[in-house]
């Protein structure tokens, strides 16, 4: 748990700093649309599978009991990052997205996620390629749970479609990320079948149970009528 919460310590401020950064440069971004693209319509719903990655990402954490491979995936978890921020800064890409007017409590989640994560540093997609590590890394301990991420991740990918946070080359070039530093940490030097020991299943409720209520706690914004105002459609009235 120190280990990952050390991680994210890390990781999270350099995410934020390169938003800072693109936000610096905004009209610079390159745009990578394809006939996918064009095709999937905006479906503000999605927008509570995109946030699944948040904690979807700390399922290793309750599938691992051996530090080594612990180890590696905090590892591979830098990698992604090592891959990704040189790209963000030198190709920087931004999703052209219309405005979203927020009506209900759907679109309230997608003002949310677009308050937080501006466009600017879409290519690649961290939040499929850390869905997709962390499918990874679970699989290779435990198929079943590992599959149900699998899907998951793919369903995470088309959130990021659905809701015109990525380009759909955005995560297949995450994914592709993701294969690569699995490569690097677990496949080139293989650890002991022992190191592949698991907790039981029944340790993703976790990580489920705290998705779910936070999801909860950010829709209660809506419910009680509290709406930021950065989120209201211009010449709307504050609550």
């Amino acid at each position: 748990m120190i280990t990952l919460s050390v991680t994210g310590a890390i990781l999270i401020p350099t995410y934020a700093a390169v938003g800072v950064y693109m936000a610096a440069h905004r009209g610079q971004e390159h745009s990578l649309p394809s006939f996918l693209d064009r095709s999937v319509a905006l479906s503000a719903p999605w927008v509570v599978v995109y946030a699944m990655v948040f904690l979807q990402c700390l399922a290793p954490l309750f599938t691992i009991t051996d530090a080594r491979a612990l180890n590696r995936t905090v590892a591979s978890y830098f990698t992604l990052y090592a891959f990704g921020v040189p790209v963000w800064i030198l190709y920087p890409v931004a999703v052209q997205r219309d405005p979203v007017p927020i009506v209900d409590v759907w679109t309230y989640g997608v003002g949310i996620v677009r308050y937080l994560d501006p466009p600017g540093n879409c290519m690649p997609s961290m939040h499929v390629a850390l869905a997709v590590m962390a499918t990874l890394v679970v699989f290779r301990h435990d198929r079943i749970a590992g599959w149900a991420l699998a899907v998951s991740a793919g369903l995470i990918w088309w959130s990021t479609l659905a809701v015109r946070q990525h380009y759909a080359v955005d995560g297949l070039v995450g994914a592709g990320m993701a294969v690569v530093a699995d490569r690097i940490w677990f496949a080139a030097r293989p650890l002991p079948a022992e190191a592949y020991a698991r907790l039981p299943r029944v340790w993703h409720t976790v990580w489920v149970g705290a998705f779910v209520a936070a999801v909860l706690f950010l829709m209660s914004g809506w419910w009680f009528g509290w709406v930021p105002v950065h989120l209201l459609p211009p010449n709307a009235e504050r609550w």
